[in-house]
């Protein structure tokens, strides 16, 4: 087809991407501070961060469930324990429960609940360790005490769970086990303090790594984002100097190099096929004379105006309409005979007269008009390219010696080496 392939435009930064570079400064090099990025970037880190904790989040809720199932063995060594409260909790509640959460993984369209529910699970892990240090007959009850300060600090740094979401969970459980402590276990108060000195110490350390992971995620997301602009910017830049470079400013059509390599792919193509491909070569008559009576700026919009109607003819795929060269146009067509190219470029002919543009100064008409040269053939491996050019701009030559304004075929004793030469045909 006429237009060129290759129709991008250089991206300039968008508002998304300035809101990039300025969240990135808000962050700072090396920071802690763990911040929300303007939406809609805050969403769509929302959905990079689920991505990228996807897979520690399912090993974390697996490896949980099989340590849960095992230190099922420290019940059985607690020999005056409940141990058909225990089991109940630990098997009954809490292991189906992880069972339930890594299968919800597995489910794409609810995953951006993903937090929430991995919440909801560690909450009903930490509330069966608590229930758990109720049922403890040790007077000190630090069995299951020591599970809890290990899923606190699972929860910040293995689960992936967000800062928010560890918090509210951590405090929940912190509040459940001190409860228990307090009002049903009675326990000791210095063992008291010291439990809850140590949970409050887990759940700082455990907010301090989570919000150091947090900030690495979002640094990395910013430095993704930003790398993946760039390369978009330099793939356009790349294909939009591409395009300039094989691309008529002027007119939009195809240059003289866009029409070469376009040719030598036919070309090819046509050799391995065994089907003809054709050449129409216009030229607009008595450009000279418009220019010089009605000025360059008149002469662009005629090449402009006359361009548009002769690229309207390269339809198909392999056609190519491009500019040769000054008031000089060539038509490139795939599949086409010689007699079918002849009765294209007399079409070409008629509808560039048709335009109208005026054109006094033209011995041949009022308006402006073109002539035409037609050269087609059956190229083979031993034909040259250059014949079928040549060929055509020779039956350019005689339109214009026959006065302009007409379409010229090629003669059969200009396509000697061809394998197969149409029969004339002149409009």
């Amino acid at each position: 087809m006429h237009n060129i392939d290759i129709n991008v435009n250089v991206m300039t930064p968008g508002p998304e991407m300035e809101m990039v570079q300025k969240a990135r400064e808000a962050l700072g090099e090396g920071g802690l501070k763990s911040v929300r990025f303007p939406q809609p970037l805050e969403s769509a880190f929302d959905e990079y961060y689920r991505d990228k904790t996807l897979k520690h989040v399912r090993v974390a809720l697996l490896t949980g469930f099989i340590l849960y199932a095992v230190f099922g063995l420290v019940d059985g060594l607690l020999l005056p324990a409940d141990r058909a409260h225990m089991w109940f909790i630990r098997y009954a509640v809490v292991c189906p429960t992880v069972l339930v959460g890594l299968a919800y993984t597995y489910c794409p369209p609810l995953r951006r609940f993903m937090q929430p529910v991995v919440s909801l699970v560690m909450l009903v892990g930490s509330l069966g360790i608590v229930s758990m240090v109720y049922y403890d007959p040790t007077p000190t009850k630090n069995y299951y005490y020591s599970g809890l300060l290990l899923l606190i600090m699972g929860a910040f740094t293995f689960v992936s769970l967000r800062l928010r979401y560890a918090v509210c969970w951590a405090v929940a459980t912190t509040l459940a086990y001190e409860a228990v402590a307090i009002y049903v276990n009675h326990t000791d108060l210095t063992i008291l303090i010291q439990n809850s000195f140590s949970i409050i110490a887990t759940i700082i350390i455990g907010a301090f790594s989570n919000s150091l992971m947090e900030n690495y995620l979002r640094r990395d997301f910013l430095n993704t984002n930003l790398l993946e602009h760039e390369n978009r910017q330099l793939q356009n830049a790349t294909l939009e100097l591409r395009r300039l470079s094989i691309s008529d400013p002027l007119t939009g059509l195809g240059n003289r190099r866009h029409f070469e390599v376009m040719l030598d792919q036919e070309w090819q193509r046509a050799v391995r096929s065994e089907s003809p491909i054709a050449l129409i070569f216009l030229d607009i008559d008595f450009f000279k004379n418009f220019n010089d009576n009605y000025g360059h700026q008149a002469g662009d919009n005629c090449l402009k105006l006359v361009a548009q109607e002769l690229g309207r003819f390269a339809r198909r795929p392999g056609d190519t309409a491009a500019r040769y060269g000054g008031e000089e146009f060539v038509l490139l067509l795939s599949g086409i005979g010689l007699a079918d190219a002849a009765t294209i470029a007399k079409a070409c002919r008629n509808a560039v007269e048709a335009l109208g543009i005026p054109h006094s100064h033209s011995p041949v008409a009022g308006v402006v008009t073109v002539s035409a040269g037609v050269a087609a053939m059956i190229p083979d491996l031993d034909a040259d390219r250059q014949q079928l050019v040549e060929a055509a701009d020779r039956a350019l030559y005689r339109a214009k010696l026959k006065g302009r304004n007409t379409v010229v075929a090629s003669k059969r004793e200009t396509d000697q080496t061809a394998r197969q030469v149409y029969p004339q045909a002149v409009s």
